[in-house]
């Protein structure tokens, strides 16, 4: 071998020294990282492209119309609405000037709370039965088309279906008295009371609670229940240590739409309470009939502030990134 080639061999020896010393660095292995997992570089304008729809949709239908309402619960108020000049939060100090705005967002916030455990609990059962017990996919989307199958019906309907169910002439009441006898005068509780809203925001909620848990659930690695199973662990541990922490992500959706949903509640409360059952949005209805636009204003501001704590809330003690 000729000395040039020698020197050709030691230079190149030298390259691939010098090539390994650097792929060593942590600096010039993220940068190869970065390049690797990149993917193609996209034009500004494509991306502009991509999120101009949703940017626009939020800021029209989301962010436009509640800094209206913010603007309009500083705004003065006028016999025949508001002043849109002269700001003042006088809105908010004649939401509290009595007790009873004050009484009815507590009880709102106990109510969403106690439909949305009670959700779980009775939505949970049937999302696990649909989803890890049913093991035929025909079997599956039929029986999840049953549970849905009450929700083909308009809204207000199944609210009023309520009526020959928990009314004083309802069915409860003429099996308590006239088939059972246990009472003898139909009980008047079981309609326009806290009972009866309660147990109708449940039917009318509870599916928003068995969907996510229920795909949640079917999307399950078997492999880590498997794996459950052959460390020893009985079926109630694999439940407790596998299969419920992997579906909190489906649970923790579920209470953010029924909490939601329950604490702007209008309808329900108005048709099923009859008038002696209020609700936040009861009341800004009322100021907004009176008119007190500010004051209505006021109160479903403060509804959104309280549903934005109660899903920080949910989100911070549910620890969902751990979870998933």
């Amino acid at each position: 071998m000729s000395s040039n080639d020698d020197h050709h061999a030691l230079d190149e020896a030298k390259a691939e020294v010098a090539t390994a010393e650097a792929l060593e660095s942590p600096e010039v292995v993220k940068a190869a990282a970065v390049v690797a997992t990149s993917g193609p570089r996209r034009s500004p304008l494509v991306t502009l492209a991509w999120i101009l729809p949703g940017t626009i949709w939020l800021i029209l239908f989301l962010i436009a119309p509640l800094v209206m309402i913010l603007l309009v619960s500083v705004w003065n108020r006028t016999p025949t609405g508001f002043d849109a000049f002269a700001f003042s939060v006088d809105s908010y100090g004649r939401l509290f000037q009595t007790s009873v705005f004050a009484t009815t967002l507590r009880d709102t916030i106990l109510r969403a709370v106690i439909v949305t455990v009670l959700c779980i609990l009775i939505g949970y059962p049937i999302a696990y039965y649909l989803a890890r017990c049913v093991k035929a996919v025909k079997f599956q989307i039929a029986l999840f088309i049953v549970v849905l199958a009450p929700f083909w019906v308009a809204y207000i309907v199944r609210i009023v279906a309520w009526n020959p169910v928990l009314g004083r002439q309802g069915v409860i009441n003429y099996f308590l008295v006239e088939i059972l006898g246990i009472v003898s005068e139909p009980i008047d509780a079981l309609y326009f009371s806290s009972l009866a809203v309660t147990i109708v925001l449940i039917q009318v909620y509870v599916l928003f609670m068995v969907t996510p848990i229920f795909f949640q659930l079917a999307t399950l690695d078997n492999a880590s229940i498997e794996a459950a199973r052959d460390l020893g662990a009985t079926p109630a541990k694999t439940f407790k240590e596998v299969v419920f922490p992997l579906s909190l992500p489906g649970v923790l959706i579920g209470c953010i739409f029924v909490f939601v949903l329950v604490m702007g509640e209008f309808t329900t409360v108005r048709l099923i309470g009859g008038g002696t059952i209020q609700s936040v949005g009861t009341l800004v209805y009322d100021y907004y009939k009176l008119p007190d636009l500010p004051a209505a204003a006021a109160g479903a501001t403060i509804l959104v502030a309280v549903m934005t704590i109660g899903v920080a809330v949910l989100l911070r003690f549910s620890k969902i990134r751990e979870v998933v």
